[in-house]
């Protein structure tokens, strides 16, 4: 199996860049309308972002709520020993759009 998907790489590293690249887009668009909620810094490298939340929210308690409401999922910056404020975001996700909408609907009606 693993000689199988080596022998595919080129394709199953294009296809999943092209899910991460659709994903920022997605993000870009939706971290700039909430400007006023959280810091959006595009990663550098890598399919991982950081987010800060503006407010003073404890990221922990937020990303519980997040999935308890509307299951989502989101790493509180607590879990990587990086403060309080932030958040971790996978940006290999095909289902982006449909979290996206369910963050969305979370931040709109909590934030």
């Amino acid at each position: 199996v693993a000689r199988k998907a080596l022998e595919k790489k080129d394709t199953i590293l294009k296809r999943n860049l092209g899910i991460v690249k659709s994903n920022l887009i997605l993000l870009d668009k939706f971290f700039d309308r909430h400007k006023d909620k959280f810091i959006w810094r595009r990663p550098k490298a890598g399919p991982i972002a950081f987010v800060e939340i503006r407010k003073n929210r404890n990221s922990e308690k937020f990303a519980h709520n997040l999935v308890e409401k509307k299951g989502v999922f989101i790493a509180p910056s607590t879990k990587f020993d990086y403060g309080t404020r932030h958040f971790r975001v996978g940006l290999g996700r095909k289902n982006m759009p449909q979290a996206l909408k369910l963050f969305e609907e979370y931040v709109n009606s909590e934030m």
